[in-house]
């Protein structure tokens, strides 16, 4: 029961966020929403005092834990998730960056502490999307991560908490718990025990089986460096294309899912990135690439669709919405424009089942591309000159297909 408690919000912080909603309501604002947020904190802390309460009694003597209590734990996550969605519901209009980080990290926290990590984890990367530097909304994502055993992506998120540093109170004991988090999870070893602790199900393709899984990557510079999804290629023994080539993993950035790869030798083509004008919702885009494969066309397939959004699920900043068709395999092929440019890279389709079990309909061509600025900034740290153009005109689809096929590679991961 200790992996899931956490450090409580300190009464410090508690009260700049009260004040803030005073003096709000001093100059006019709405005051139900500030009576609303106030109650929040005070569901929220008192909630966090329990659990803290509870943690010092549980390392001094694990036996004192019981069910009761944990379920009085529950009960009062659930209130807090409850009230918090109530305030963000009627009132994020009114309230400053801080006090909606402050709800959002109060809701996700309380979606992790009644182990539902899936659900808690949009809601920490939108609280992120506020404010880069928010120690608790990492250390929270990481926690999540964890709970999911999703190692490396909590490694990463433990990494940005220890990055930002503990200038306050709440933060130093934040660094603390992620460089505690780091450590346990630095050998197969301690993750496989992680795996115990967590009831995870066993890896699907542990080390050493010789079994593979495939995705999609695209040239970017004629000297052969490939751009693809870091998830493609996590855990790989060897990467290299289907025709054989090897590729070596450069650098990558679970945060963004993007890794950039190596390859022997020069190719011919490669991709053209747009620049100018942004992509606007409703142009039209092209996927490309290799879905199910030794089901589809061993030559690539296209799909075409338009930006359906420049965000994607709760506004996050870092992917856009698609229409284009996508399936397993698609993950790390290019995402183009109507003249033909790349504007993003594939990553993701909305897991329908999902979303059935919680709407009760099914989603339709809802599909993810990491955003061209993440893109265009992940090559730019890593000193990629890749090629850049103007979509100053439409190319017919089978113009767009025939270049994208050119550059784009399907590659086989093995694990």
């Amino acid at each position: 029961m200790l992996m899931y408690l956490r450090r409580g919000l300190s009464v410090i912080a508690l009260s700049v966020i009260f004040a803030q909603a005073s003096k709000l309501s001093a100059q006019g604002t709405n005051r139900e929403c500030s009576d609303s947020l106030q109650r929040f904190g005070e569901v929220y802390d008192k909630v966090e005092k329990l659990v803290n309460q509870d943690l010092q009694k549980l390392q001094k003597s694990p036996a004192e834990f019981d069910n009761g209590l944990y379920q009085e734990h529950v009960k009062g996550y659930e209130q807090v998730v409850d009230a918090g969605r109530q305030h963000l519901s009627s009132c994020s209009n009114w309230d400053s960056a801080a006090e909606e980080t402050y709800v959002l990290e109060g809701i996700a926290n309380g979606l992790s502490g009644l182990w539902q990590p899936e659900d808690a984890i949009p809601i920490y990367k939108r609280c992120l999307a506020i404010d880069q530097n928010s120690a608790s909304c990492w250390y929270g994502l990481a926690e999540a991560n964890n709970k999911l055993c999703r190692f490396d992506d909590a490694k990463d998120a433990y990494s940005k908490v220890i990055a930002i540093g503990g200038f306050t109170e709440n933060n130093a004991t934040d660094v603390e718990a992620a460089k505690l988090g780091i450590s346990n999870l630095d050998t197969h070893q301690k993750q496989e025990l992680m795996r115990d602790v967590y009831k995870c199900a066993a890896e699907s393709n542990p080390a050493g089986t010789g079994n593979k899984r495939f995705g999609s990557g695209f040239f970017v510079t004629k000297d052969g460096y490939v751009l693809t999804n870091n998830h493609v290629v996590e855990g790989c023994k060897t990467i290299a294309t289907s025709d054989g080539k090897t590729l070596t993993l450069v650098d990558r950035r679970q945060a963004v899912d993007l890794a950039l790869l190596k390859a022997n030798g020069n190719t011919e083509a490669t991709a053209v990135f747009r620049s100018g004008p942004a992509p606007m919702a409703g142009d039209t885009v092209y996927a490309f690439g290799f879905p199910l494969p030794d089901i589809l066309s061993d030559s690539g397939n296209v799909s075409m669709g338009i930006l359906s959004a420049t965000a994607g699920i709760n506004d996050d900043v870092r992917m856009i919405q698609i229409s284009a068709p996508v399936q397993p395999g698609n993950s790390g092929g290019p995402l183009l424009d109507s003249g033909g440019h790349v504007i993003g890279v594939v990553v993701a389709k909305l897991d329908a089942l999902a979303t059935a079990r919680q709407t009760g309909d099914i989603p339709q061509n809802v599909n993810f591309a990491v955003h061209w600025a993440e893109v265009k900034t992940f090559l730019d740290e890593e000193g990629i000159s890749y090629l850049r153009a103007p979509s100053s005109q439409k190319s017919e689809p089978r113009q767009v297909t025939e270049q994208a096929r050119r550059y784009t590679v399907k590659i086989v991961c093995a694990e």
